[in-house]
């Protein structure tokens, strides 16, 4: 009986464990904390996305760090495999907005249960509280751990990569692949939220801007997307800027603004200018918030050198073209971006040139398997980093149950 070893019990470890045990493997999870799936419980805020039902060339789309790697292994196990495998397993699952894929309970505790059962049923051995330290290879591998000691003829690292260190996640992975020859490129937390330095928007605490265009200029290029953004005095953050934050984290950036209209300048600037005359006698910071948010109006305002008890008939056609411009571009200084302790994914990590992407074996070291985020592998958020764990996992897991 061939016995496996997994290093971590998050994502892509557990979800090849499941797919791996079978009547001629001896698996053994080792995982460093005192429960399994600690990070599963915090995705989707919670409720888990799985997967993205998105069809094959729009979901591949959405895979930013090394997609073509990935050919070979979701063309072997998409993200429809990974649903049906679910289903099949008795989790129900429900899509919701744009093609995200939740357990139907709206619970990520019960994706934990889910694997949880599965190890129990399939007779996976679980050992928690144990943290790998090393890993030797001779004829077999040793592993060595804060407990005692494993000889495995198989290893799978599974260690995540250094987003959320509070799930336990701390680059081991990292460590192992150096030790056995394998190259790391530069690690950034990706998917976060992006701090300015901008003191004006003290007062705001919280606020959600839709139908919201955000563009990025670095050194390598401008970047933008359009959605929904959380704005706060001195971060912003949502879908759009996590999705951009992947595109724009290891480059310099020069300027960010904010587009808060979604009309054109010239249909704002006739807007304002039916605006100001239905209104000539108030106040301009009482009527234009009928373009931006109350919170926003006073920011502008200042921005655009406009006394806020100023009267809608004496803006002059100069400070209505400021306003315009900056309610278009609303500029914001890049201060920095949020770290790991807030990022949902690593950018970077174990460089895929050195494995087989079909198998995701090692090709320096027989038998030793990389899975999931330890991988120069990532993607947008929407569930599409989780079906990479999947993915690569169930590559891993093929593989070795065909060369027993």
């Amino acid at each position: 009986m061939t016995k496996i070893g997994i290093i971590g019990a998050g994502a892509s470890g557990l979800y090849a464990a499941i797919n791996l045990k079978n009547e001629n493997t001896d698996v053994t999870i080792l995982e460093k904390n005192n429960e399994i799936g600690k990070k599963i419980l915090m995705t989707g805020n919670g409720r888990c996305n799985i997967t993205n039902a998105k069809f094959y060339d729009e979901f591949l789309e959405n895979i930013v760090g090394n997609q073509k790697f990935l050919f070979s292994s979701f063309n072997n196990h998409d993200n429809y495999a990974t649903i049906d495998f679910y289903k099949s397993h008795g989790l129900d699952l429900v899509t919701q907005e744009n093609e995200r894929v939740f357990p139907k309970s709206q619970k990520s505790s019960d994706v934990v249960k889910f694997f949880e059962n599965q190890i129990i049923e399939k007779n996976i051995k679980l050992v928690t509280n144990t943290r790998v330290e090393e890993i030797v290879k001779k004829e077999k591998f040793l592993v060595k751990t804060t407990g005692k000691d494993y000889n495995f003829d198989v290893v799978i690292i599974a260690t995540g990569g250094l987003s959320y260190p509070n799930t336990g996640s701390s680059g081991d992975g990292y460590k192992f692949a150096k030790e056995f020859g394998h190259k790391v490129s530069k690690t950034h937390p990706s998917l976060v939220p992006i701090f300015f330095k901008d003191k004006d928007l003290s007062n705001i605490k919280a606020l959600s801007l839709k139908n919201t265009g955000i563009k990025i200029l670095t050194d390598k290029g401008s970047f933008s997307e359009f959605g929904s953004i959380l704005l706060t005095k001195n971060f912003i953050s949502g879908p759009e800027v996590l999705k951009i934050s992947s595109f724009v984290v290891n480059k310099k950036v020069k300027e960010i603004t904010l587009d808060l209209s979604t009309k054109n300048k010239e249909d704002l600037d006739k807007f304002l200018v039916n605006l100001f005359d239905k209104n000539p006698s108030k106040d301009i910071s009482n009527i234009l918030n009928e373009v931006i948010p109350n919170a926003l109006v006073e920011v502008i305002l200042n921005r655009s050198q406009i006394a806020t008890d100023k009267k809608a008939n004496q803006i002059t056609k100069q400070e209505r073209l400021g306003l315009i411009d900056n309610i278009k571009n609303f500029s914001l200084k890049f201060d920095k971006f949020g770290g790991f302790n807030a990022a949902v994914i690593t950018k970077g990590g174990i460089e895929v040139d050195q494995i087989n992407p079909k198998t995701m074996e090692s090709k320096l070291i027989k038998d030793l398997y990389f899975v999931g985020e330890v991988l120069d592998i990532d993607a947008l958020t929407g569930g599409f980093n989780l079906q990479l764990a999947f993915t690569t996992a169930f590559a891993a897991a093929s593989a070795i149950k065909e060369s027993i």
